[in-house]
């Protein structure tokens, strides 16, 4: 493999006895036997390997009864093996590969280039994936998809494919199968490892001290979570240490781990819709010869992953206690009512705010008579002691179990003997029962500590795993530290912070909970008649908490200005989405970075760092729709240490701001309501576009931002070719760092609005609360500060892209139109004309849509007398848009020359289940600068609101090629776009609209847009 070669794979598609179809891979010319996929992959194709300066061949059957094709991830194609059937203006020729027909063969020929290969600080190996295209959701569903692995030069061994610096490489496909949706028609819903559902994949064999590459694919055609956990282990992933691996459906990643001890260790996805299914096991020690070497090695030995250094030995008295737990034990007056009344109140048949539930609570020493109280308990709360260690520690825990039923310690991050496990194998049991005490000894292995990229301190979590799902629901979840060599002192306190905080977001489902026939006996007035089927007595005990708190808490966490705050931030319980987590008026400092959303998925935490720079009262809160309001809002405050001005003055701000170092940029922004159409201006040439036969329910009454040229707010600012792109988007808001923006607000709408923005700080005090909602046809002047940490900090980055929407109820104001994007630029990037220098831009918002969330749902829903009579005609009315800047399918003005530097912002903004992979066809080099490197990608992941990404791409290859969501659902319900990439040369009056088929080098790609 060191030469440069040619493989040639025959693959033949083969019905399946069941689910429905499958690749499989038959001889062929120089075809590698070995390739034919193992036992463990039943239902994934053949694993496809190439090196960088590979050409991969694949010579493709079709034996179904439909069209089919093959289209991959991560590698470069032209149209004649691009595999995706849209319209592209290409001839019926370069169509073949679009939709092999049945009883056909084809031949995909991919180039591996040096561009498209991984890059030094990358994996070996790079996992991505291959499916059918043909019908995104069908052929999914019916089971067609394959890994495919680009590695690096010389990475391979020449006999098999396999890696030469692994011991072994496992693909694993975590994947939701809706078998109502392949071809072979069925009501099942799978929740599956390749392919096998309820913990029946075969074992993955692994010897003691192995080192393993896992290449993971995450796949649904529905938005779909998967956080990843392989018990007892802990991996490495991006460069950073990792407890649980997180995917969406549609991505795949790359992790390797060493394993050091035998046993039978779990591999699951611990979403709890997941667990009751989709376990798989892992069995170490099957090779006799090599556990034999293991077996009688000493201490000294080079494969032992504990070096022997100085130690510190951390010894902790811990025990389960049953109490009784207070929600709220204090009730804000403005808490609304409604809220209230579902989950605090206590009425005969519902159980309010207190629970008994199980919780640890930590002692002096092993009599468990002295309770060690925390310095904060109102902050802790139900939580834990906090765990911590430093790699080549000894953590010693003497646990008692004082509750009434079997319990155990779990710890995420830590690699783990099985007698230390704490966790309930099918095959052993672990759990202590009451009243006997159990003593857990781990050690800090070396493969344990943070990486150079991590923080200080990795945020796991511990909890009981004699249930998982039922335990923690009883309340017994804690925080664990794991952190780098002398980042504590003596105390076990961060060396480099001048705070640290804990906040775990937490969703007990009382319903679950071991307790749950005691509480409704304790605290409902007629336990007999309560009805623990009915939806609003369930519902009611679903408690979404910071630290077992629910509610507007009246606790406010002190914090001095200037003041350096590692906050640990974790998600655990009976969630099934991710918590996007938002510190208000401060951004933070994570993996290099400085953002001010953190989007954490189940049963994961991270660490960030936040300087308390911005003085007042603020909110950490979870930012999803559905709880923003009264559920996950934790006061801090920032005591100031300099005065803030009695009068806000916009022009005094901007002078505090300016001193000299950026420049003032204005802009004059209203608040609009028009007639907006999702099916855009012109009419769509995809497929599966359903706006050509749904009877043009497209068009609704909306809000959106606009753009004028002064105060007056009479002239409107001019778009050109550079704004036809935007759709539904606000004006671009553009700034250099330090910089200062004034944005001149009016609100020409019905209601009242407002302009809030991400990534700015705004001098406003707290107590001044007129710019939360501009009144109609009232104004307000926001002032904000481009500050560096809101500028892009990688080295090479150019901008980074925020976004800025109306707050007076975020949910319902964006779902009504009322969102723009915010670039923040390093200095010299931008223009006189407050553009980019010598780069093409485009801002792109990928969103869902609900109608049924806008302000104006009720003034259009309802037509005519038809719509009010007619159930059929009603039935027809679409109240959801996948789309792209608000517009499904066709949005137009994506174009640009071969070869030039084009910058891609991305935006999502929707609720919990706006989960989105863009992919770009055919276009393989672009990247996100992250880490001080610009890294190479194929699909950037737009996982949940408040995520934004800038990428940068330079296209090498002239077309029309597809931008979409590789979630199935989405993408075919109008979450795609056609752009357009010429070749630069001649210069004409030729219209764009004059390119042929099969020819892309025209004279002006922007000839009559804008107009």
């Amino acid at each position: 493999m060191g030469l440069s070669c040619t493989h040639h794979l025959l693959l033949m598609l083969l019905g399946l006895w069941w689910p429905g179809l499958a690749w499989h891979r038959v001889g062929a010319a120089q075809v590698r036997e070995h390739y034919i996929a193992a036992e463990t992959t039943r239902l994934l194709g053949p694993t496809l390997r190439a090196e960088v300066g590979d050409t991969l061949v694949v010579h493709f059957k079709n034996m179904a009864n439909k069209p089919l094709s093959i289209h991959p991830q991560g590698i470069a194609y032209n149209k004649l093996s691009e595999g995706s059937l849209y319209a592209d203006r290409t001839s019926s020729f370069e169509k073949l590969d679009d939709a092999v027909l049945p009883g056909l063969v084809y031949k995909y020929t991919w180039e591996i280039t040096a561009e498209i290969g991984p890059k030094e600080a990358d994996p070996p190996c790079l996992t991505y994936i291959y499916y059918s295209h043909e019908n995104m959701v069908m052929d999914f569903n019916s089971g067609l998809i394959g890994a495919l692995l680009i590695c690096k030069k010389g990475n391979q061994n020449a006999l098999d494919g396999t890696q030469k610096l692994f011991d072994r490489e496992y693909v694993l496909m975590f994947a939701v199968f809706d078998e109502s949706k392949s071809w072979q028609k069925s009501t099942s819903l799978l929740y599956t490892i390749n392919g096998y559902a309820n913990g029946t994949l075969p074992d993955l064999g692994a010897c003691t001290y192995d080192n393993i590459s896992w290449h993971l694919i995450g796949m649904s055609s529905k938005p779909e979570i998967f956080s990843i956990h392989f018990n007892g282990q802990v991996l490495e992933q991006n460069r950073c240490k990792v407890s649980t691996v997180n995917l969406v459906g549609g991505a795949s990643t790359t992790a390797n781990m060493t394993v050091s001890q035998k046993g039978r260790w779990l591999i699951s996805s611990l979403v709890q819709k997941h667990l009751q299914g989709k376990g798989t096991s892992c069995s170490e020690g099957s090779c006799a010869v090599t556990e034999s070497v293991i077996l009688v090695s000493s201490s000294l030995s080079p494969k032992v992953l504990l070096t022997l250094s100085k130690t510190v030995d951390w010894e902790y008295f811990i025990a389960a206690e049953e109490i009784t737990w207070d929600y709220a034990p204090e009730i804000p007056e403005t808490i609304d009512r409604q809220y209230k009344a579902q989950y605090l109140d206590n009425f005969s048949n519902l159980i309010g705010k207190k629970y008994k539930k199980a919780v640890f609570r930590q002692y002096a020493d092993a009599n468990f008579n002295k309770r060690l109280e925390t310095p904060r308990p109102k902050e802790m709360g139900i939580l834990g002691p906090i765990i911590r260690a430093q790699v080549r520690d000894i953590i010693k825990i003497v646990f008692k179990n004082m509750a009434s039923r079997p319990y155990s310690i779990y710890l995420h991050g830590v690699t783990l003997s099985k007698d230390a496990e704490g966790a309930t194998d099918p095959l052993d049991s672990t759990a202590v029962q009451p009243g006997e005490t159990y003593t857990y000894k781990w050690s800090i292995v070396d493969t344990d500590q943070p990486t150079a990229q991590d923080a200080q301190c990795l945020t796991r979590l511990y909890h009981s795993a004699v249930d998982v799902t039922r335990d923690i629901a009883s309340g017994l979840i804690g925080p664990l530290l794991i952190c780098k060599s002398e980042a504590l002192d003596k105390r076990g306190v961060q060396k480099k912070a001048d705070v640290e905080q804990q906040a775990v977001f937490a969703v007990f489902d009382e319903n679950k909970s071991w307790y749950l026939e005691d509480n409704i006996k304790q605290y409902c007035s007629n336990p007999s008649s309560v009805k623990r089927d009915d939806p609003k007595f369930y519902r009611s005990n679903v408690m979404h908490t910071i630290n077992g708190y629910m509610s507007d808490r009246t606790e406010i966490l002190r914090f001095c200005h200037d003041d350096i705050v590692q906050w640990h931030v974790s998600s655990i319980g009976t969630q099934d989405e991710v918590a996007s987590i938002r510190f208000s008026g401060h951004t933070f400092l994570t993996r290099g970075k400085y953002e001010d959303v953190l989007n954490l998925f189940p049963m994961s935490g991270e660490s960030v760092t936040v300087e308390m720079d911005n003085a007042g009262t603020e909110e950490i809160a979870d930012n999803l729709y559905s709880y923003e309001y009264a559920d996950f809002n934790d006061p801090y405050t920032t005591d100031p240490r300099f005065n803030i001005n009695n009068v806000r003055n916009p022009d005094d701000i901007a002078v505090h701001y300016l001193r000299s170092r950026g420049n003032m940029r204005r802009y004059y922004i209203t608040a609009e309501e028009v007639i907006w159409d999702y099916a855009g201006l012109k009419k769509s040439t995809m497929r599966n576009d359903r706006t050509s036969h749904d009877g043009g329910n497209t068009i609704y009454k909306k809000v959106i931002f606009r753009s004028y040229v002064d105060s007056t707010f009479t002239t409107r600012e001019p778009e050109g070719e550079y704004d036809e792109h935007l759709g539904i988007l606000g004006p671009v808001i553009r700034a250099e760092v330090d910089d200062v923006i004034q944005v001149h607000f009016k609100n020409l709408a019905s209601r009242p609005y407002s302009l809030h923005s991400h990534g700015y700080e705004d001098e406003s005090p707290d107590w001044f609360k007129k710019d939360d909602a501009v009144q109609p046809n009232d104004t307000y002047t926001y002032v904000w500060f481009a500050t560096k940490r809101s500028g892009p900090i990688q080295p090479g980055a150019a901008c980074r892209s925020w976004a800025y929407y109306s707050g007076v109820n975020p949910e319902k104001d964006i779902h009504s139109g009322l969102i723009g994007p915010i670039l923040i630029c390093q200095k010299g990037t931008l223009s006189t004309s407050n553009r980019p220098v010598d780069t093409r831009e485009f801002v792109l918002l990928f969103m869902v849509f609900d109608e049924e969330r806008s302000w104006y749902f009720n003034k259009h829903s309802k037509k005519t007398y038809t719509e009010k009579t007619s159930e059929f005609l009603l039935s027809l009315v679409i109240f959801f848009f996948s789309a792209i800047n608000g517009i499904i399918y066709h949005l137009q003005g994506l174009r640009m020359y071969k070869d030039e530097l084009v910058r891609w912002h991305l935006l999502n903004m929707g609720g919990s289940k706006d989960i989105h992979v863009v992919h770009f066809h055919a276009l393989q080099s672009y990247c996100y600068h992250s880490m001080n490197l610009c890294k190479r990608i194929y699909f950037s992941p737009l996982y949940f609101k408040g995520s934004f990404r800038t990428i940068e791409m330079t296209p090498s290859k002239a077309g029309m090629w597809l931008l979409d969501t590789e979630v199935g659902e989405y993408q075919q319900a109008g979450m795609q776009a056609s752009f357009i990439v010429v070749e630069k040369g001649t210069e004409s009056n030729h219209d764009h609209s004059n390119i042929q088929e099969s020819s892309y080098k025209v004279l002006s790609p922007f000839q009559g847009m804008g107009q």
